[in-house]
């Protein structure tokens, strides 16, 4: 079964995001093996530059990858249909046992994670919470798995 590492930076506060990814966990478990890790915010965090704090999170990236096919989410990255992310997904699978999906904190990701990610992807151009992120991603994979198989969830 293709294994979905999702990489978070920070506890997410608000119950309402965390049903939704409970939900779209529990609706993945028939297609992947999709799993949500959620890495603690850095320490002193708010006496760090941007920059600063994206290097201290990129460090803690790094220990928690578990595949070699790594793909960030960014505003400058591609931005796809969902039927074109359900081919690359389809794709992937035949050349790869999974991928880690890698969501940045407040100010993103480190220039170091876009330039050794093997695929930059965009959600949407919109300024989005880097929380609210995760379900949408997780609703995104669902969709493209459905349309994969042949479901009506994405009609």
């Amino acid at each position: 079964m293709f294994r979905i590492n999702i990489i978070a930076i920070g506890r997410n506060k608000d119950a309402w995001i965390e049903l939704g990814i409970d939900h779209y966990l529990k609706l993945l478990r028939k297609s992947a093996q999709v799993n949500l890790a959620v890495i603690p915010d850095v320490k002193s965090a708010g006496n760090l530059s941007p920059q600063e704090l994206r290097k201290a999170e990129a460090n803690s990236f790094r220990k928690h990858l578990k595949s070699d096919f790594i793909i960030a989410l960014s505003d400058r990255g591609r931005l796809m249909t969902s039927e074109e992310f359900a081919d690359f997904l389809q794709v992937l699978m035949t050349r790869s046992p999974g991928c880690d999906f890698l969501i940045g904190g407040i100010y993103g990701l480190d220039e170091s994670i876009l330039k050794t990610s093997r695929e930059i992807i965009s959600l949407s151009p919109m300024t989005m919470s880097h929380r609210l992120i995760r379900p949408v991603l997780l609703e995104q994979i669902y969709r493209a798995f459905s349309i994969i198989s042949g479901g009506n969830y994405h009609k």
